[in-house]
């Protein structure tokens, strides 16, 4: 019994750890702020990533000052792993609020998913692919560094 409790646990941190620059990333599937399914089957050449209220709130206050098209003027794509926080907040005050936003939010409600993308406490992740291909991985916590990766 210790043995398979043991290969399980070695199995789940195994799966569970950050892609690294020179890695394939898999098709993430995710909803937007609206509900829609979506499948990005190759990645964007910039993935930003947000893990917390902070770090998310910087972000889309850049985004909703810039043109509707922005993101997609860039190849990028904004992702908010919402997996922490409690259904109740995420239904009755996250939600709500980011669908008046007129940029797309992907949303990862799955732990386990977010955890395969690297992070940095109070740090945005900006991540930059070549198809599938984690060419890099920054952290950053400003709009004026955050202007300078989706632009560059």
């Amino acid at each position: 019994m210790r043995k398979i409790i043991a290969s399980m646990m070695i199995a789940l941190s195994v799966w569970a750890v950050p892609y690294k620059v020179g890695q394939s990333v898999s098709p993430l599937k995710v909803e937007d702020q609206h509900g829609n399914h979506v499948i990005l089957k190759t990645m964007p050449k910039t993935l930003i990533m947000a893990y917390e209220k902070g770090t998310g709130a910087t972000v889309n206050e850049y985004l909703k000052v810039q043109d509707k098209g922005y993101l997609k003027q860039y190849n990028a794509a904004f992702v908010a792993d919402i997996s922490q926080m409690p259904n109740f907040i995420t239904t009755a005050f996250a939600l709500p609020k980011m669908r008046k936003y007129i940029h797309t939010v992907l949303l990862i409600r799955d732990e386990e998913q977010g955890l395969r993308f690297p992070a940095q406490e109070e740090k945005i992740t900006v991540m930059k692919f070549r198809g599938n291909l984690l060419t890099e991985v920054a952290f950053i916590a400003t709009t004026a560094e955050l202007k300078s990766v989706i632009e560059q």
